[in-house]
């Protein structure tokens, strides 16, 4: 079993002439996940295997799934539904987290009104609005994301967000997000076993950031409804930011009453006597200099 399962996974990792990622199922929990077959049956989705192409799957309920693929992992949360298709995931609903370890190579990503190209290595998390664009979010490394024809690309750092709008209007602007919310709350991100590695990345990346967006915004991003509008919420528990500590202001100067001139000394100011004018007086003959005394004229 353990050399079939290698052999799996070494399959799960090369990309085929067309560019399909071959998506090898590591783990499957509460329900998993089906599709539906030849016969319009419903089929459930087994762990060491690979996930079909062209085949519309839909995760459980309180369920998720997680692939691996051509130097790629994957986590499927839950009621999320999508299709492996020629060169890109569509998702149809739900939330996908993608963490990418391959530098240069390309995934795209097909939602109901639009598209996404992802690129760099790191950890990337999606979900889709209820407009049909794309909620996206880099958690961890460096992400860079192309919408539409342009060869452009947005690069996201950890915490940033950013929405692909419907009807290929392009990316909006980037977001701060506070990650410690995210990683606690987020199924993709505490639902599923995660190694060593990755939980101290987690863990530093939260305390790097811990608090800077609570104190900046004191609300979370919310869904995303219209175009190109969406939801800002605020949090209720939120510090506001007159309450934090701040450092203690130094008193205001006061204009002393004193003279400057003596406070500057710090005593009463004293005249020197007049020096003695030793200018030559009118009349008076110059001091010859040192040529003229050796060679008297």
């Amino acid at each position: 079993m353990k050399t079939v399962l290698t052999f799996l996974i070494a399959s799960a990792c090369c990309v085929s002439a067309f560019g399909e990622i071959s998506h090898l199922v590591l783990r499957s929990q509460g329900d998993g996940a089906v599709f539906r077959n030849s016969e319009q049956k419903a089929e459930p989705i087994k762990r060491a295997s690979f996930l079909p192409q062209g085949q519309r799957i839909t995760v459980r309920p309180r369920s998720g799934i997680e692939t691996i693929g051509a130097g790629y992992q994957f986590r499927f949360g839950s009621d999320t539904s999508f299709t492996l298709e020629d060169k890109a995931i569509g998702i149809h609903d739900g939330s996908i987290m993608v963490l990418s370890r391959k530098m240069g190579s390309e995934l795209i990503f097909k939602s109901p009104e639009t598209q996404v190209v992802l690129t760099g290595i790191g950890t990337c998390m999606m979900e889709v609005e209820p407009n049909g664009g794309l909620k996206l979010l880099c958690v961890l490394g460096r992400i860079l994301i192309g919408s539409g024809q342009s060869k452009a690309r947005l690069e996201l750092l950890p915490g940033e967000l950013v929405f692909a709008k419907p009807g290929a209007r392009g990316l909006g602007d980037r977001i701060n997000v506070n990650l410690e919310t995210v990683v606690t709350s987020s199924y993709l991100l505490s639902g599923f076993p995660n190694a060593d590695s990755l939980k101290n990345s987690l863990r530093n990346v939260v305390r790097a950031q811990k608090t800077s967006i609570g104190r900046t915004y004191r609300a979370e991003v919310g869904q995303a409804k219209g175009s190109n509008t969406f939801e800002i919420l605020p949090i209720p528990d939120a510090v506001p930011e007159d309450d934090f500590p701040s450092a203690p202001k130094p008193p205001s100067y006061k204009i002393p009453d004193a003279d400057p001139l003596s406070e500057l000394l710090g005593r009463s100011p004293k005249r020197l006597p007049e020096k003695e004018d030793l200018r030559i007086r009118q009349g008076q003959a110059p001091r010859p200099f040192p040529t003229r005394l050796l060679r008297p004229e």
